[in-house]
């Protein structure tokens, strides 16, 4: 009996836990989405922002697993429709945009089992997966709301203008949006992972995950956030070629829509020098040996190899992202 009792206390004492770490990832959300709001060249002129919101979301799902991880993630479709600045025009962009979009970002609870076993990697895949899940209900949404305001008609659109449009107006806010939460979350990881040790969380921990405690990969000793440098690299090259691409003015169903990649100008040059200062520091703190006597006496060995060649790439490929960000945002404000 007293055991039963004890099994009773204790699973709602876990679900007291998950409810309270949730919601305070979801207060999270709302905070840095609406900041987010409020910086100028963030936000489209025909709705989405370029916010690291969807972080704390993801980080629900990995904390406390798929159930709380899809109720936050609705329950921030709901709250960014009242409070935000929602551009819902009828039931189908309400459904695709917020609803079905953030709640996508749930599918990061289904990564639980490889962050509580310290992997970096996977948790990255299940953010780039959720990334892509609401690309999909954006661009879905771009595609079939073009509709005529004036009389309330419901017009979908599916040649190829209408979907070229969508892709690129919703990929221009949405990636940014993935690979900015990506960096913080390699950055911050290390303490997370301490803190998902701790007692403090202990009931947080979904079931799931409980077989694998003997099964720690011992991740916090080098959290491998350099081997992900060069690809986050071509992702602010590609934004920075993107920025220099002039204002597009689109025309569908009596309405006129505007993709301006300026914000993609102000992620490239932010984050390229953040990353490039990274790397320069990271390059002054190796060792002697690591960099410049084995590379100078044995050349590129298979010890050495992917080092050196990593942070080169990456050293290249930032200062191309802060020359074409710098150019994108040039031919903006002088012109």
């Amino acid at each position: 009996m007293d055991m039963e009792k004890h099994g009773t206390r204790s699973s709602v004492n876990k679900g007291v836990m998950q409810m309270v770490v949730s919601a305070m990832m979801l207060a999270l959300a709302v905070l840095l989405d609406f900041v987010a709001s409020y910086i100028p060249g963030l936000s489209w002129p025909n709705g989405g922002t370029i916010t690291i919101g969807m972080l704390p979301l993801f980080l629900a799902g990995f904390l406390c697993g798929p159930f709380w991880g899809f109720a936050d993630s609705f329950l921030f479709g709901v709250l960014d429709m009242l409070i935000g600045t929602a551009w819902g025009y009828n039931g189908v962009s309400i459904l695709l945009d917020y609803l079905l979009g953030f709640g996508v970002c749930g599918v990061c609870g289904f990564f639980s089992r490889p962050f509580y076993r310290k992997s970096l990697v996977l948790p990255i895949v299940g953010m780039v997966l959720a990334g892509l899940l609401r690309f999909l209900c954006s661009f879905l949404s771009g595609c079939m709301v073009m509709w005529d305001v004036a009389n309330g008609s419901f017009d979908p659109h599916f040649d190829a203008a209408t979907m070229t449009y969508s892709a690129v107006y919703n990929l221009g806010y949405i990636l940014p949006s993935i690979v900015l939460s990506i960096i913080v979350f390699a950055l911050i990881a290390k303490p997370i992972f301490l803190l998902s040790d701790s007692r403090v969380l202990e009931n947080v921990r979904p079931a799931s995950t409980k077989k694998d405690e003997d099964k720690k990969q011992g991740f916090l000793g080098g959290v491998l956030f350099d081997t992900i440098l060069p690809f986050l690299s071509i992702v602010l090259v590609v934004g920075g070629a993107l920025s220099c691409v002039p204002t597009i003015h689109y025309s569908a169903a009596g309405d006129e829509f505007v993709v301006d990649f300026l914000a993609l100008g102000y992620v490239g040059l932010i984050i390229g020098v953040i990353l490039l200062a990274y790397v320069i520091v990271r390059i002054c703190l190796l060792k002697p040996s690591q960099l410049y006597k084995d590379f100078l006496t044995k050349g590129l060995t298979e010890g050495n190899k992917r080092l050196v060649i990593r942070y080169i790439a990456t050293v290249f490929l930032c200062l191309a992202a802060i020359v074409l960000s710098s150019v994108g945002l040039f031919l903006h404000y002088g012109i």
